[in-house]
């Protein structure tokens, strides 16, 4: 019985010692991420990013370092006849901490290409209706602006999603 209490105590110590042994990186700690490439929506590449800044936590101690690479998540539409405009969203999806565990992130960049939906319908009917009726209706297919995202554009906000114990 004796040896069993000792046990316990012994094994609960070892425990408590290794949960104090790890730096929590808590939910919601911002991030800076920079895109190291250019995106836009016509393109099939997808942009690289990386960790502005290291991030520490209260006592300074580094949990993620500068220079880390980001993954993400591309959506994109192609600018369209009639006007329409390109769209992306660049959304950064995870990253690495020192120790080699998976950081959740969440956080984006969106932008959409400018329209010319005045100037495609304009020319395209309004030309197909008068002097042209035939060559008017092809300036419908004109396409409006490809959205672009430049390098060394920072995305912000970008917030850890859930909770970590980082070891040292």
């Amino acid at each position: 019985m004796l040896k069993k209490s000792l046990a316990i105590i012994l094994a609960s110590l070892i425990f408590n010692l290794s949960v104090f042994a790890a730096t929590p990186l808590e939910r919601g700690t911002t991030v800076s991420v920079r895109l190291t490439s250019s995106a836009n929506s016509k393109q099939k590449t997808n942009p690289t990013a990386i960790i502005e800044n290291d991030v520490k936590n209260r006592e300074g101690v580094v949990l993620i370092k500068r220079g880390t690479p980001v993954t993400l998540q591309i959506e994109r539409k192609k600018a369209k006849g009639c006007g329409k405009g390109g769209y992306l969203h660049v959304k950064c999806v995870s990253t690495t901490a020192v120790d080699g565990q998976h950081i959740t992130l969440e956080g984006a960049v969106e932008q959409e290409g400018d329209k010319k939906v005045g100037l495609a319908l304009g020319l395209g009917i309004g030309l197909g209706l008068t002097f042209l009726p035939f060559v008017g209706f092809a300036f419908l297919a004109i396409k409006g602006e490809q959205a672009k995202v430049d390098a060394n554009t920072l995305i912000t906000p970008v917030y850890v999603m859930n909770d970590y114990a980082i070891e040292k």
